[in-house]
């Protein structure tokens, strides 16, 4: 059997010359190590709601480099040890009491994420060495600053994000959150449904009309979606202003350097409750749905012609976008899916049930194994799937009837 591996000390007397080499066992040390977190000012914990499970996960946060961490119960328990008073012997003990089958080992990948976060003392010198190993392989260095420049050029962040959308907040942003404004919007919806039901059988002869000029209507089209694109993240910013909770990020690039998108990091509201989550999520939505309103009701008041069939093609384009944005079984991390998790109080639903697909089949055989947690995953999938599988139908029966001669 393999020696275990060993740590050579070399020590003197005082007064000596020569030294002596001592030899621990690197698990030995381990087990001494005694991990500390970084200043209490430095970083911030909010608790989650509970997940159907009755689990509650936390957020962590790095005051000082503006980084998130999700962890769950176990981890945050590690966490409040991890001051520098207990070593890793201690810790799995207590965590072995508290949460049962537990050993040391499993401290270690908890350790490896809190440093790559910088939440641990240690950080520092991790760095050092991951630059020093860095360094020492040049072309990927050369690799990486190239690739880095070239998607600098493709990206951009707008300097003083929170400064700005607070500035707009204060100065009549406000507006957008009061409950009136919900009722507007969903009035005007109402209203523009009507005058969308009353424009439909003028569908085809709208999609003619378009096609005539298809350069014109894909350039008209396109502007007005990145105007409201762009609109949309900054509402879902401003609803993070009114609660307090700081925007990180503004910016744009182009999403596999195709497709051009705008962004806002509003990571900061998982610091604040379920209620307001749900409310930047919803916002965003809403800017489709209204602006898609004005263009149906605006299509409805101008008289036949090609401005007709733009504006009804906006609104058709903007209320398809807000309805796939917010409906959440379509594969997607959008805000629809945000507020279902939010709701369930499972922030990794997608990636835990895409997880758990592989192995579907034989869990099923065995359906008493499994989980609230798993049935909720399999439903996701399942509405997924189906969800996904219409709309394709629905869009190939569109496109068939634009191309009759595929019939």
């Amino acid at each position: 059997m393999d020696q275990p591996a060993k740590l050579q000390l070399l020590t003197r007397q005082s007064g000596e010359a020569g030294f002596e080499i001592h030899h621990i066992d690197s698990d030995q040390a381990y087990l001494g190590y005694r991990p500390r977190r970084v200043e209490r000012e430095t970083w911030e914990i909010t608790a989650q709601p509970q997940s159907p499970d009755g689990r509650r996960n936390f957020i962590l946060k790095n005051l000082r480099q503006d980084r998130y961490l999700l962890i769950d119960e176990r981890e945050a328990f590690l966490w409040e040890r991890f001051d520098g008073g207990h070593c890793v012997e201690e810790i799995a003990g207590a965590c072995q009491e508290r949460f049962g089958d537990f050993t040391a080992a499993q401290i270690r990948p908890v350790l490896a994420k809190l440093s790559e976060a910088g939440l641990l003392v240690e950080r520092e010198n991790l760095a050092l060495q991951q630059s020093l190993a860095r360094n020492q392989e040049n072309l990927w260095v050369i690799g990486i600053n190239s690739a880095a420049k070239y998607w600098r050029r493709l990206a951009f962040t707008l300097p003083n994000a929170d400064r700005l959308c607070g500035a707009i907040y204060r100065c009549g942003g406000f507006v957008l959150f009061h409950p009136v404004t919900l009722v507007m919007t969903l009035a005007i919806a109402v209203l523009a449904g009507v005058a969308a039901l009353h424009l439909s059988p003028r569908a085809k002869q709208f999609t003619q009309m378009l096609s005539a000029t298809p350069w014109r209507s894909t350039a008209i089209i396109l502007t007005s979606l990145l105007a409201v694109s762009m609109m949309h993240v900054t509402v879902h910013a401003l609803a993070c202003k009114a609660y307090g909770r700081r925007v990180r990020e503004l910016g744009f690039f182009l999403l596999q350097g195709v497709l051009p998108t705008f962004y806002a990091d509003v990571t900061d509201i998982f610091m604040s409750t379920r209620k307001a989550r749900v409310v930047v999520d919803l916002a965003g939505p809403l800017v489709e749905l209204f602006w898609g309103s004005v263009a149906f009701l605006a299509a409805y008041q101008t008289g036949p012609g090609l401005a007709q069939a733009f504006l009804f093609g906006i609104g058709v384009v903007l209320w398809e976008g807000a309805l796939i944005n917010l409906y959440p079984f379509n594969f997607l991390e959008m805000d629809g899916y945000n507020i279902v998790a939010d709701l369930l109080a499972m922030p990794t639903l997608r990636q835990q049930a895409l997880a758990l697909a592989p192995e579907l089949h034989r869990r099923l055989l065995h359906p008493r194994s499994l989980t609230k947690s798993e049935w909720i995953q399999i439903g996701y999938l399942l509405l997924c799937a189906v969800s996904v599988l219409i709309y394709l139908i629905a869009h190939l029966d569109f496109l068939l009837g634009l191309l009759p001669s595929w019939k």
